[in-house]
């Protein structure tokens, strides 16, 4: 069970079939939340990648985003999210995607403000790959990834950390050397 933290879908309950994906804590999408806090969310594009339930994403939309693209390749996920935003008329707030993260982000013209990342925790790979990829060549100028890791140190020194619960968050800021 999944309880939505803030804004206008807070207190609605998430109910994701057990076997469909490991959840991003309460207490790490707060903290998400409140490190890019409002001004950031406010109005934002958000990417929720490997977004499993879609519960950051939802609370991103919930707390006033202006629209949010789900991408998991897992299409239950995909299917449990597009459920959520049909019950809650929040379609047009939102894109939900059945595909890689690697194959979205090559193939589309949407720009982010805010990305966040949720790989599941085995896979390092895809830890090194988020790591040296160019994320100013597809975010907005200050734009910020968030990145929920299983240890410490996955990503190099200039991605901020801290931890909460059993997990890390890291985070930066991306600006445009274009």
């Amino acid at each position: 069970m999944i309880r939505l933290g803030r804004g206008k879908w807070k207190g609605h309950i998430l109910r994701p079939s057990s076997n469909l994906c490991r959840p991003t804590s309460s207490l790490l999408r707060g903290a998400f939340l409140d490190i890019a806090g409002r001004a950031l969310i406010d109005s934002a594009v958000v990417w929720d990648l490997c977004a499993g339930t879609g519960a950051v994403g939802l609370e991103a939309l919930s707390w006033g985003a202006s629209h949010c693209v789900f991408v998991d390749k897992n299409h239950r996920s995909t299917s449990f999210i597009r459920k959520f935003l049909m019950e809650h008329e929040a379609r047009d707030e939102a894109a939900v995607i059945t595909s890689s993260v690697r194959e979205y982000i090559q193939n589309t013209d949407s720009v982010p403000d805010i990305v966040y990342i949720d790989p599941p925790y085995r896979y390092s790979r895809l830890y090194e790959w988020i790591d040296s990829y160019e994320w100013n060549t597809v975010m907005r100028n200050d734009g910020t990834v968030f990145v929920e890791c299983g240890e410490a140190g996955l990503l190099k020194a200039d991605w901020r950390e801290r931890k909460y619960g059993d997990s890390y968050l890291c985070w930066k800021t991306v600006k445009d050397v274009r």
